[in-house]
């Protein structure tokens, strides 16, 4: 039986995979919104198994992160997605195996392009989460930092 990634590899829909948009949304038990996490942990399982994983997934998330708008959506998308590369870095071997870190192995473009989204997130991430029970910006960044991102995501 085919999973949701290889069927978003095969439909070229690998923005909607990591968006979770449509057949690729993993349902949250707490709040019911995206649990990007899930999505990695099965893209992972089947990226294991190939030659050369650490380079399939910069491509692939080069794909995904490289033409992501400018708005609050794709922006809050890609920090749930880079917090679930880091979450999951540490449990996952080839994610961290040979020095590899996914934001560092990324091209040029697509570190522009995360830089600028994590800008627009300090200026609007705390305004839109205010009702919310999260945590705000500079504690994402922490959490991140602590899961071992290395980079200042928004001077990138």
């Amino acid at each position: 039986m085919k999973t949701t990634f290889e069927t978003a590899l095969d439909q070229h829909e690998i923005s909607e995979f990591f968006k979770g948009e449509g057949i690729y949304f993993a349902r949250g038990s707490d709040w019911g919104d995206h649990l990007h996490v899930s999505n990695w942990q099965e893209m992972c399982s089947v990226l294991k198994n190939q030659k050369a994983p650490q380079s399939l997934l910069t491509k692939i998330f080069e794909d995904y992160a490289k033409y992501l708008n400018e708005d609050y959506s794709d922006a809050e998308g890609l920090l749930s997605n880079i917090s679930a590369y880091y979450t999951l870095k540490s449990k996952i071997p080839f994610l961290a195996s040979d020095s590899y870190d996914l934001i560092e192995s990324l091209d040029e473009k697509t570190k522009k392009n995360i830089g600028k989204l994590f800008r627009l997130l300090r200026q609007e991430y705390d305004i839109k989460n205010s009702d919310l029970p999260k945590y705000k910006f500079d504690e994402e960044i922490k959490r991140l930092k602590a899961k071992g991102c290395l980079f200042e995501l928004e001077s990138l």
